[in-house]
């Protein structure tokens, strides 16, 4: 890695200035980067290739409706020219995941990515700014101890999650433990010569340690909270409880960045049942409750996508009902991840296991000769 200091008071005009000099250097031909809406309760993924419209882009700003490595795998299909992507640690491993699973093309991408000690959820953020209770240009400034200078409460997935620097980017921009200042972290590959600003610079041990606490308490936090679901789910019938309230909009399937299936079964003629059907089923039963198998759709994702789940949460933050799917989700993949040590979006060198596995691993697996 290559390490470099853009010292300045404001971070978040430095990171413009950068993200701006990428275009005007020629070292890619657009961004896609997280922009402030005109009312700024939001910010947006947004592909920008005029470098004079960085005014409101706002890569820090903690909140993020929708994890947009979707986005990027549909981006990265015929891409034309270099584009950088600006991602959070959630986002970058998510994207990983799909370029396994053969969805996105990193040929024409420079994925750059940024510190991240959690987001708010999106209406929360839009009436803190309503209500003057955060400023989104002094965020990075304010929150680079580490801490929430608000006192609100960030979304459940981010006070389990244990990434606040986005590793296996191209490009990290460092603000956490920098104190105003802008660290940009490049992989030995990059080439940023011919971009302004740039001093030649060590990590700061500060950094490094803030991080390091960060990760560590927040691996905590995540085993207590998973500890905690399943020591309250378990059976089947304590899930069926968690879920109760399902209305099978499937919100979540389609927030989720890892379920990308064009044609999904839970959308298909298999679970769209005529009257007749539903009569069967009543018949049989004596009475039959309305939307059906809803554990089933829940249980049929975890299947799928279970070991390629990064934790981001936007599957709840979808949920009108608001049922913990993102917990859940996290606890049902955990003992599968952990059976075959794998880390969703940790290396693009390590394959999903489930596309590598043969019949005989199992046995090995229990039998602990792995």
């Amino acid at each position: 890695m290559k390490t470099y200091m853009i010292k300045s008071g404001d971070t978040l005009n430095a990171a413009r200035g950068f993200l701006k000099s990428l275009i005007t250097s020629g070292k890619v031909g657009a961004v896609l980067v997280p922009q402030e809406v005109t009312a700024k309760t939001n910010v947006v993924p947004t592909l920008i290739k005029d470098p004079e419209k960085f005014g409101a882009v706002n890569p820090f700003a903690p909140v993020n409706g929708l994890n947009a490595a979707r986005l990027v795998a549909n981006l990265s299909r015929n891409l034309p020219e270099k584009v950088a992507v600006v991602l959070r640690s959630c986002e970058v491993r998510a994207l990983i995941e799909l370029v396994k699973l053969q969805q996105a093309k990193l040929d024409n991408l420079l994925i750059i990515g940024v510190d991240c000690v959690g987001t708010f959820p999106a209406s929360d953020y839009a009436e803190m700014i309503k209500q003057n209770k955060i400023d989104a240009d002094k965020w990075v400034n304010q929150a680079a101890d580490g801490n929430n200078p608000t006192g609100m409460q960030l979304r459940r997935a981010c006070t389990v999650c244990a990434y606040p620097e986005a590793n296996n980017a191209d490009i990290v921009l460092g603000w956490l433990g920098m104190a105003g200042g802008l660290l940009i972290s490049t992989k030995d590959d990059v080439d940023l010569a011919g971009i302004d600003g740039l001093e030649t610079a060590a990590v700061p041990e500060t950094r490094s340690k803030l991080i390091t606490n960060i990760s560590a308490e927040k691996t905590q936090a995540k085993a207590q909270a998973l500890a905690e679901f399943k020591g309250s789910v378990s059976s089947m019938e304590k899930l069926a409880e968690v879920l109760a309230t399902c209305i099978k909009c499937q919100n979540c399937r389609q927030a989720c960045p890892i379920c990308f299936c064009r044609e999904c079964v839970s959308a298909g003629p298999i679970f769209d049942h005529n009257g007749d059907r539903y009569m069967q089923y009543a018949q049989r039963k004596g009475s039959i409750e309305l939307p059906t198998d809803t554990m089933l759709f829940h249980l049929t994702r975890v299947n799928h996508m279970g070991l390629s789940c990064v934790g981001c949460g936007q599957c709840e933050n979808a949920c009108p009902m608001n049922i913990p799917v993102g917990l859940m989700f996290q606890a049902l993949s955990q003992a599968n991840q952990d059976r075959f040590e794998y880390e969703p979006g940790r290396s693009l060198d390590e394959p999903i296991p489930l596309t590598v596995y043969k019949e005989h691993e199992l046995e090995e697996l229990n039998t602990g000769k792995h």
